[in-house]
């Protein structure tokens, strides 16, 4: 039991410093270019093909058109004008239950915008 009260003492707080010897995290680091999340976007498609949810079930679950999703799984960043872009892909990324990167900006679904 006293290994389980450790474990709870640690989700307690993500901001303690870290511990000597303790895995320290990456920085976070920006996409290299639109690039990354236009292939993103198509992992989602693929997930969605690999989970076998038919775009019918997505539409119906997120209100989506079958455009926006045909043209999102395409890696197309004006699937909806930006700043929408951004919010469908992360709720389409929740919905499949794919973690959306964090380092995904909001301004990062600008169409045209090169990082």
């Amino acid at each position: 039991m006293g290994s389980i009260f450790f474990h709870d003492v640690l989700m307690i707080s993500s901001k303690t410093p870290p511990i000597l010897g303790s895995k320290i995290r990456p920085p976070k680091q920006e996409p290299q270019s639109q690039q990354g999340i236009e292939q993103y976007l198509q992992c989602l498609g693929q997930a969605r093909n690999d989970n076998e949810i038919t775009i019918e079930q997505v539409m119906q679950h997120l209100n989506f058109s079958r455009c926006v999703i045909e043209e999102m799984e395409k890696g197309k960043l004006g699937f909806v004008p930006y700043p929408l872009n951004y919010f469908f892909a992360r709720q389409y990324a929740q919905y499949l239950k794919i973690p959306f990167p964090e380092q995904y900006l909001m301004t990062h679904f600008k169409p045209g915008e090169r990082k």
